[in-house]
């Protein structure tokens, strides 16, 4: 078993059952449109509805990732407690299309496939 399949494995048993990606898509625009603006990300993700995509667990990863790709966001926190990797450098960090490039070259070598959820 690999590291990667280890920490997936550990991670998904501290979530609920599978997600549906319409109830996560829902939440996400939620989330987007009514999120605190600013830079405080302690309130961003306190936000109920991200904390509910947090609540997903793994199966949210792919549609994050997508949405990253599609325009860069407030996901990594998400990515970051459902995975418990951080791929962003120090050197990256406060730059939104760096994060999100770590993010998803992360996604790309731990087997994430989205591309199929990008518009």
């Amino acid at each position: 078993m690999t590291t990667s399949e280890s920490t997936q494995q550990k991670v998904a048993g501290n979530h609920r059952a599978p997600a549906d990606r319409a109830e996560f898509e829902q939440l996400a625009d939620e989330w987007e449109r009514d999120r605190p603006r600013g830079l405080d990300l302690a309130a961003m993700a306190m936000h109920p509805a991200y904390q509910s995509i947090i609540d997903m667990g793994l199966p949210a990863v792919p549609w994050l990732l997508a949405r990253l790709e599609r325009r860069p966001g407030h996901w990594f926190l998400a990515l970051n407690r459902i995975t418990g990797a951080q791929p962003v450098p120090p050197e990256s960090e406060g730059n939104l299309k760096a994060m999100a490039g770590d993010w998803l070259h992360w996604g790309k070598q731990n087997g994430y496939e989205w591309s199929d959820y990008v518009d």
